[in-house]
């Protein structure tokens, strides 16, 4: 086997083994800038029913070796159905700034510093929207950048698209009426790498109302304090119960983060579930000092684990529910999710979960 080859499998199998054996990216030494995508695998999902298209949303990273200054001038993304192209489209270099997140930390990879050190100069934010008629399985990505002021070269990949087949039969994380308050990535919703297909949901009451009294309190809502159910078999990987709900009505409080998320983001009281086919249930804001459940503990589906609170970054109410390749949600990849008992859990949506 050549050097180069090896040098490449190598590379693969410090950081992202996963990404290298699917997105078919070049050879390369460890020195040559090279792109990669977070999430490290791309799925295809319905943006519009009625209209025919399907999606994806996903940061485009360029990775180097060094610190030198690279200047991204263009970029050509080839749209790719069984190895044919069937859509290109050209990115500019004042399009490609202004959806460039610069100095991208590649600590969010894994959670670790990588060893040697690489860096992340140019990490940008790209979403599909196209026809689902299209059938597209793949991306093939061509960067033109100029290192340290010499003449331009072209870094490419090519990533593949893949459709979602859950293999986790998953009911309501509550049941009950209630409302999608929030929805995905496409819904103008959760956009963080494990949660492009997160949910929100608010508990009604019977005759489907959002609050029981109207004195603006957290207790006010019809869905404080109801149980919140193992939406599948499985074993729990964290369990998080220590964290304050945020006391006030419509307002996420910073003082009553966790530590570790002074920025947001936190899911405050929390647990994990795996269930051991390489899927995993978060379910976030739960109520302080209700979690039931314990790290190594069994869950059965439908088993009572918690009750809907108000914890973490949260402004009213409302648990929420991921599904991700991981156990946790900071390193973990988004998963499509849908539930056998709520057809539709798109934004905006009532439900009956029986």
């Amino acid at each position: 086997m050549k050097r180069q080859t090896l040098m490449a499998l190598a590379l693969c199998l410090f950081s992202t083994a996963a990404l290298c054996a699917d997105a078919k990216l070049m050879t390369v030494s460890t020195a040559a800038p090279r792109l990669l995508t977070l999430p490290t695998q791309l799925y295809s999902t319905v943006v519009n029913a009625k209209e025919g298209s399907a999606g994806w949303m996903f940061f485009l990273i360029l990775e180097a070796a060094d610190e030198r200054a690279v200047t991204p001038s263009e970029l050509t993304l080839t749209y790719l159905s069984k190895g044919k192209p069937v859509r290109v489209e050209t990115l500019n270099a004042a399009a490609l700034q202004a959806v460039d997140k610069t100095n991208y930390p590649p600590a969010r990879l894994t959670g670790a510093a990588p060893s040697p050190p690489v860096f992340w100069p140019h990490a940008f934010r790209m979403q599909a929207n196209v026809p689902a008629a299209l059938h597209v399985d793949a991306l093939d990505a061509k960067l033109r950048i100029a290192v340290g002021g010499k003449k331009s070269s072209v870094v490419q990949a090519t990533i593949p698209i893949r459709t979602f087949e859950q293999k986790t039969a998953l009911v309501f994380p509550f049941r009950g009426k209630g409302i999608v308050s929030q929805g995905g990535a496409f819904e103008v919703g959760h956009r963080n790498r494990s949660g492009l297909y997160a949910i929100d949901a608010i508990g009604l009451t019977d005759t489907y109302a959002p609050v029981i009294r109207g004195n603006d309190a957290i207790q006010d809502y019809a869905g404080w304090g109801r149980t919140i159910i193992a939406p599948a078999a499985g074993k729990i990987v964290h369990a998080r119960n220590d964290r304050p709900d945020q006391p006030v009505d419509g307002k996420s409080d910073p003082a009553f983060f966790a530590p570790e998320y002074p920025d947001g983001g936190d899911p405050g009281n929390s647990v994990v579930i795996d269930h051991g086919n390489g899927e995993f249930s978060l379910l976030a804001h739960l109520q302080h000092g209700s979690v039931r459940v314990a790290v190594g503990d069994a869950v059965t589906q439908g088993q009572a684990i918690a009750l809907l609170g108000n914890s973490g970054d949260t402004s009213g109410p409302h648990v929420h529910f991921q599904l991700q390749d991981g156990p946790r949600w900071e390193f973990s990849n988004a998963l499509p999710a849908q539930f056998g008992n709520v057809k539709q859990a798109s934004k905006g949506s009532y439900f009956d979960a029986q």
